[in-house]
């Protein structure tokens, strides 16, 4: 008779009744088979035993090899469920056995459904190892709050390479959220002003209790609508979404406040005050750079005019419409005007003026005054679209590129002299900020603007060598702009302060306005006597003194004649500062040679013969030589000029130093050094020290040892 093979376990209840059911009959058949042999995994009897067929062997019986799971869903108390609605979460379950019949502990268990998007697990891989007693724990809930059907869940283990699996069916109802009374964490005690912040409470709710999400929230206000709130929601904790609300200057006066989900909605109101005017910001120019010419002296695509618009803004960064605007200038000089005086801002708050030169060279600065509800906001022109501090005396500075050039007697060389400014808090001023520059000799500027205005924090302007050349090769510099004098910030607030003052009308304004009201008494102290500031001045001899026999001239020319002294009130001036560029010229001297250290204050032009004593002939050592080289003027020679030896005879010169002119404008020249060593025997030789400029100017001097 045939074999009959055991059939798999089922891991339910009745599949498992089945099974053995079916082992038992399985047994009993191969117990009647009789001759065909006894159980298939028994050891046969010995030779000789007496038995037969099967009737002498042991009948045994088959035992389950499948792994058996078991799946259960319960609630927070314990208790079996088969359904979940809302934000309700469930705990599934499952127990697993090894084939043997023993709680499989550690093995993995996959819960999963096939019902996509109706429920999520925690965690979100849906898997467990399970304990000791074989029991694998997840949690389920529904995948929102809004959703509902039934769902299939399984548990899946794999033990000892036998898989098991049982599985439970469950119902997911709605609970749809419902929004609570509106609240504010700390209402205002009045309107909220302009630019402030409140915070919101929204409690939502889901079947009576505290939601976890707030998924579908939706929250408006008139003013939002407006483009004049905003509301957003923030963190979500035990049923209750904050939201932060930002009144940026709503107009209304009181806004209503809306939250809904789905047709769940409700309202607060909250009285929102309006914003004031923020600021007056200087749009632009009708020209690049905001260069205009002197009176007179247009065409050629140069103006003599320029358009300069402005935008009155409020708190928040919108135009405001119908505003006046009054305009002012921050100098009058030559002839300089403004017109009109007094213009109203279009709809996206714009409002413009001309400004016209004058006769005589200067920066200057528009001012443009805006009221409303008793409050005067005034901004100065610039070429940024929001005006920043003015430049303070004490930050203005002036470099140039290298202060010994090729000009004493070559034209066209050029060096770049640059002017550097920041307020008086440190920063750099504004893009835009003009510059004038005179100069002694040669020529500085640029064609289209003669000054430079500011980009970055400073501007530059080559000076070219040309004539006029003054007879020293020294040439003064001087650049100046329109800005604020020094003083003491004795309060600390970061502008200049006074306590007794007036408008221009002589009324006594509720707070003084620097630069804008007149300060009689009271005001805050100069730091030194000099920084209440004279006129500025072209120092022709570097002395700090005006002296106009000595050809000092004062710009720009402000008054009648040249004044020194302040007028003992701080406000704009002119700032200035100056530098002194050699001229220096293409041929060299030596005005002073040393030899091993001792000097003698003897001149040598190009082409003389200098002895060498001791370089060549008896008791012959090497000499150490210094030579201080001048131009015709006693000053340094070019910046770039190399200093070298040349065509060397019986004579070995090295380390002549320096080799190359640096930056230098010292009266008296520079000094170079160098060693020569004479022959072995002895011989007489020579050499020439060898001067060339940037231009291939040579000097040459020959020196010779006997």
């Amino acid at each position: 008779m045939q074999h009959i093979p055991t059939r798999t376990v089922r891991t339910s209840t009745a599949a498992f009744q089945r099974t053995a059911a079916l082992t038992l009959i399985a047994a009993a058949v191969l117990s009647a088979c009789g001759g065909g042999g006894g159980d298939p995994g028994a050891v046969p009897a010995a030779s000789g035993s007496g038995g037969t067929g099967g009737t002498g062997g042991t009948v045994t019986t088959p035992v389950a090899t499948d792994t058996k799971v078991s799946l259960v869903m319960v609630d927070g108390s314990g208790n079996t469920v088969t359904s979940l609605s809302g934000g309700q979460a469930g705990t599934l379950k499952a127990t697993v056995l090894t084939p043997a019949g023993k709680p499989a502990a550690g093995a993995i268990v996959q819960f999963a459904t096939t019902t996509q998007g109706l429920v999520s697990f925690t965690p979100e891989t849906g898997s467990a190892l399970t304990d000791a007693n074989g029991v694998a724990v997840v949690t389920i809930k529904p995948a929102s709050y809004t959703v509902s059907g039934a769902a299939a869940v399984s548990a899946t283990s794999v033990v000892e390479g036998k898989t098991g699996s049982a599985s439970v069916n469950m119902a997911i109802g709605a609970a749809p959220l419902t929004v609570g009374t509106l609240a504010f964490v700390e209402p205002p005690k009045a309107s909220l002003p302009a630019f402030s912040t409140l915070a919101l409470n929204i409690p939502v709710s889901s079947a009576g209790k505290p939601a976890t999400e707030s998924t579908g929230l939706a929250l408006s206000s008139l003013c939002v609508g407006d483009g004049t709130a905003t509301l957003v929601p923030s963190g979500m904790s035990n049923g209750v979404q904050v939201a932060t609300y930002t009144n940026n200057g709503c107009t209304r006066g009181r806004d209503l406040i809306t939250a809904s989900i789905g047709n769940s909605s409700q309202t607060i109101a909250l009285d929102v005050s309006a914003a004031n005017i923020g600021a007056v910001q200087f749009s632009g120019a009708s020209l690049t750079g905001t260069s205009i010419v002197l009176k007179g002296s247009g065409g050629q695509g140069r103006s003599e005019s320029a358009q300069l618009t402005f935008r009155v803004v409020d708190q928040q960064g919108k135009g405001l419409a119908g505003v006046d605007v009054d305009f002012s200038t921050t100098t009058s000089i030559g002839g300089l005007a403004v017109s009109p005086a007094r213009a109203t801002t279009d709809a996206s708050g714009n409002v413009s003026t001309m400004v016209s030169s004058g006769t005589i060279p200067t920066p200057v600065r528009v001012l443009a005054s805006a009221s409303r509800n008793g409050a005067t906001i005034t901004g100065l022109s610039d070429t940024l679209i929001v005006s920043t501090g003015l430049p303070i005396q004490r930050a203005m500075s002036m470099s140039a590129e290298h202060y010994n050039v090729e000009g004493g007697n070559v034209d066209g060389t050029r060096v770049k002299i640059t002017v550097r400014m920041a307020d008086q808090y440190g920063n750099p001023v504004s893009d835009g900020t003009a510059v004038n520059f005179v100069t002694e000799g040669g020529a500085v500027g640029t064609p289209a603007q003669g000054g430079c205005v500011t980009d970055g924090d400073g501007c530059t302007v080559e000076l070219v060598t040309q004539n006029f050349r003054p007879a020293d090769g020294r040439v003064t510099v001087l650049a100046y702009a329109q800005g604020i004098e020094n003083f003491v910030d004795l309060n600390g607030d970061g502008q200049y302060s006074c306590t007794n003052y007036v408008d221009a009308s002589g009324k006594v304004p509720a707070v003084y306005r620097p630069l804008v009201d007149t300060c009689v008494s009271g005001g805050e102290p100069f730091p030194v006597p000099g920084d209440d500031m004279g006129d500025p001045f072209l120092d022709t001899q570097g002395d700090g003194v005006y002296n106009a026999l000595a050809g000092d001239r004062p710009f720009p020319y402000g008054h009648a004649s040249y004044t020194a002294a302040g007028d003992g009130k701080w406000g704009l001036n002119y700032l200035r500062s100056s530098i002194e560029v050699v001229f220096s010229g293409s041929y060299a001297r030596i005005t002073e040679l040393c030899r091993n250290g001792a000097c003698a204050n003897t001149v040598y032009t190009a082409g003389a013969t200098i002895p060498v004593p001791g370089a060549a002939g008896a008791s012959c050592a090497p000499q150490q030589l210094a030579v201080r080289l001048t131009d015709d003027n006693n000053n340094p020679l070019p910046f770039g000029t190399t200093v070298s030896v040349v065509s060397a005879n019986k004579l070995s010169v090295a380390g002549v130093s320096p080799a190359v002119l640096t930056s230098t404008r010292s009266s008296g020249g520079t000094v170079h050094q160098f060693t020569v060593t004479p022959d072995a025997s002895c011989a007489p030789g020579d050499f020439s020290l060898q001067t060339k400029t940037p231009t291939g100017k040579i000097t040459e001097f020959k020196f010779t040892a006997n």
